[in-house]
């Protein structure tokens, strides 16, 4: 009898045991529960939408006319002149999904292109003198425009590492570069029947439109930022100018010049 007592008293000490310990157990994993919803709770509360980054680039494009001109008969050489950009920016979300976005970009964007024109209406300086003319050969021109930016648009995330953006921008140009070189052709002076001029063996003829390029611009841009690892992420930027960089006024080149360029380069994002 001694030992059926004894057993059953072990046996209800080892029953209340188990219940003790799965109820401190459950206790346990329902306070870490808890507390990782606290801690979300926390981090969603400190974070308010806001965020802000920088930006260091590679950039590439050019001045041009949209279509390309028939008076362009063949792109001969091409190359940036420039191909750089920074930006710090910042960026206030809603309900985490969509938002505005603002910066403040410096960038170097140019071109140095060759190319065999047919009456391209120019006007060259030659011994001191200006002479406005139609122009067929080739062309030889160094554009660059370092430059302020600052972006004003409508941001959207798509997931947890994917932004895409779209919106205008408005440009400072801090300094204008638009001139050049014609050779190994000739220039009809004022009319495409003129008197023709020719640059042959070495011959060549200059001009500088510089002054003529526009001190601000405003364009539009559609860009996708994407978070590889650890804030750090890469980036794509298309500009576009609404209009032509140069002066309402400016006659010489009979069609508008688009800037238009791309940039693609590294980020880092804080939020």
């Amino acid at each position: 009898m001694k030992n059926k007592y004894i057993n059953i008293i072990f046996f209800v000490a080892t029953l209340l045991s188990s219940t003790f310990s799965a109820s401190a157990e459950n206790e346990t994993q329902r306070q870490d529960s808890l507390m990782n919803e606290d801690s979300k709770s926390v981090r969603q509360r400190d974070w308010n939408g806001w965020g802000y980054g920088c930006r260091l680039g590679f950039t590439i494009g050019g001045i041009t006319p949209v279509p390309l001109s028939a008076e362009i008969r063949e792109m001969m050489t091409f190359s940036p002149n420039g191909a750089f950009m920074q930006e710090f920016y910042g960026y206030k979300l809603f309900k985490e999904r969509f938002g505005f976005y603002f910066g403040e970009r410096l960038a170097i964007e140019g071109m140095n292109v060759e190319a065999r024109v047919k009456n391209y209406h120019m006007s060259i300086e030659q011994g001191g003198d200006y002479i406005s003319g139609y122009f067929t050969g080739v062309d030889k021109t160094e554009a660059k425009l370092i430059s302020v930016k600052i972006p004003i648009e409508f941001m959207a995330r798509v997931n947890s590492r994917l932004d895409l953006r779209v919106g205008p921008y408005i440009q400072i140009n801090l300094h204008r570069e638009f001139k050049g070189e014609v050779y190994d052709g000739y220039l009809r002076e004022n009319t495409p029947t003129g008197q023709k001029i020719i640059f042959s063996d070495g011959s060549k003829a200059t001009y500088d439109f510089s002054e003529d390029v526009k001190k601000t611009c405003i364009g539009a841009e559609v860009a996708a930022d994407f978070e590889i690892k650890n804030n750090f992420g890469v980036f794509a930027n298309l500009d576009y100018g609404f209009g032509s960089v140069f002066a309402a006024d400016f006659e010489t080149i009979t069609f508008k010049m688009y800037p238009i360029f791309f940039s693609l380069g590294v980020s880092y994002r804080i939020e």
